[in-house]
């Protein structure tokens, strides 16, 4: 519904035009009178006046002025102006003070309210488009809100082979966000290894802090430059810096300068590893050697590392599979992707008409990568395929068909079977959780322990985590826990001895934990165990 203002010195005029002429059609709530400037002043600011009729020739202050004071205080206001002098000049005053419309007295009543109805039906149209407006903002503004997890989600499914890395994928993916990125674009990855921290964190902790590390790292490393920060599920962080004209030995000093203050700002020590500039399409590969340099890292902690350029270049043979991210398919049970996979290979081969020698080094490839993957989970060929398997491999290279079907029988029986062990520790964690158990009383932390299975210490944290969904420091204390509460309920010994054979010398921090992990301290629950038993 709308407001009507009626603005004239003559009462008669009002009330013909208010009261004269049936306004009961048009979605009017209200309509206000004024005798004068001054008092349509004073309603225009008290009430919203979606339009006014007002004569011009008022005294003191004419209805031109009164347009004039309206257009800056109530601009949704339309304005039509009744006049009985057809004077040229009020004319052209209106029409350059965006009045609405000019109408000589006497008045004909129809053409009045026929004014009025498409005054308003042009106040319905600007409040439809304002709304619109405002509708396509609040959007826009989410949009903009979203857009840095939308890229780096983006990114998580390039690097997580959830998106084959092609130009049909890729370029729309990069108009849709604005990343001024094409398929020959150079990115330079930069893996951010969480090493250490200085303070012993909850797991929840740790997501709070090392979410900080990760917006530090977008303040630091991609300052003035284009770029975003990545975070993989395990809680491995990339940089992905896409102006890579830029000088390395600067980007590295921006390394030192992120070192320095996570140290001494985040309580987080951590390592930089800068790889070669690379586009989108190889980006995976890079990652995967950042990745296998930060594993091999077990001495130089908190510092920045360099992928040397290979001295001789490796190119790849066309139509080559990648057979490594295959076996990372596998290994995550993707059954369905490493399928098509195969058929979008086979489909090429059959256009391209590939030789025996080319199924030749497929086979073997795929064999070596097989046996990678017994490997890692401790398998013997027995235990997951018949007998014959490989044999059936070699007759395959026969024709495109076999070998196709042949591929698909081995990588789907292996990826059925990481699916359904999927749950299952590495022998890694095992012998992890079985140290930690022995060796409670002794003063453990995250570097100790990676020393007896020769990992670095970063990367073994985030297996740990990833397979038993605790953090080291929240699995030694919840052990020390447990052992501690049989010591209480079991023995009379002092409770500063069963603190020290659960490896804390300090007596005042292991009542703090325990209270926090059982919610009694050590006295209390002594107390009510011993007197249960």
């Amino acid at each position: 519904m709308y407001n009507l203002l009626v603005v004239d010195d003559e009462e008669v005029a009002i009330r013909g035009i208010a009261e004269g002429i049936d306004w009961s059609a048009l979605p009017l709530a209200h309509i206000f009178t004024a005798y004068d400037a001054e008092e349509a002043r004073r309603i225009l600011g008290e009430h919203p006046i979606h339009v006014m009729i007002s004569d011009i020739d008022m005294p003191q202050e004419n209805g031109i002025e009164l347009l004039a004071w309206a257009n800056v205080h109530s601009p949704q206001t339309k304005t039509i102006f009744l006049t009985g002098h057809a004077d040229f000049k009020y004319a052209q005053q209106a029409v350059h003070l965006s009045g609405f419309d000019y109408m000589l007295k006497p008045i004909d009543h129809a053409l009045l309210r026929q004014a009025v109805e498409k005054a308003l039906d042009e106040v319905a149209g600007r409040e439809e488009e304002e709304s619109l407006r405002r509708t396509y903002e609040f959007y826009y503004d989410q949009w903009n809100r979203q857009l840095p997890l939308l890229v780096e989600r983006l990114w998580q499914d390039v690097l997580n082979l959830r998106l084959p890395a092609t130009e049909e994928q890729l370029l729309p993916a990069f108009a849709l966000y604005g990343l001024k990125l094409g398929m020959s674009s150079a990115i330079v990855p930069v893996l951010i290894s969480i090493e250490e921290w200085k303070q012993e964190w909850s797991a929840r902790d740790e997501e709070i802090m090392t979410y900080a590390l990760k917006n530090a790292a977008a303040d630091i490393l991609l300052r003035d430059r284009e770029g975003h920060i990545v975070q993989e599920q395990n809680g491995m962080l990339f940089a992905l810096l896409y102006d890579a004209d830029e000088d390395v030995e600067e980007l590295a000093e921006r390394c030192r300068e992120y070192i320095r203050k996570c140290s001494e700002y985040l309580y987080g020590i951590v390592s930089c590893y800068i790889g070669e500039p690379v586009t989108a399409g190889g980006l995976r590969q890079a990652v995967r050697q950042l990745s296998e340099m930060e594993r091999g890292n077990v001495s130089r902690m908190g510092a920045v590392h360099r992928k040397a350029p290979d001295a001789k270049p490796k190119r790849m043979q066309a139509n080559v599979p990648d057979l490594e991210e295959w076996g990372e398919l596998v290994l995550q049970g993707k059954k369905r992707e490493v399928l098509d996979r195969i058929e979008q290979l086979f489909d090429r081969l059959q256009q391209e008409e590939a030789d025996r020698d080319y199924l030749s080094r497929y086979y073997f490839g795929m064999i070596h990568i097989v046996y990678q993957l017994l490997q890692k989970k401790n398998l013997s060929p027995a235990e997951l395929y018949g007998q014959g398997e490989w044999e059936n491999g070699v007759q395959a290279m026969k024709s495109l068909g076999a070998m196709k079907a042949w591929s698909m029988r081995l990588l789907g029986s292996a990826a059925d079977y990481m699916d359904g062990q999927g749950m299952m520790m590495s022998q890694t964690v095992v012998k992890v959780r079985q140290f930690i158990d022995d060796h409670l009383h002794l003063d453990l932390n995250r570097e100790s322990i990676a020393e007896q299975v020769y990992l670095n210490p970063a990367y073994l944290s985030r297996l740990f985590r990833k397979e038993t969904g605790l953090s080291l420091t929240d699995y030694m204390v919840d052990r020390r826990t447990s052992q501690a509460k049989v010591e209480l309920a079991r023995t009379n010994n002092k409770i500063s001895d069963i603190a020290s054979s659960v490896g804390y010398c300090n007596f005042s921090h292991f009542s703090k934990l325990f209270k926090k992990m059982t919610g009694l301290t050590p006295q209390e629950y002594r107390k009510r165990h011993q007197d249960v038993t």
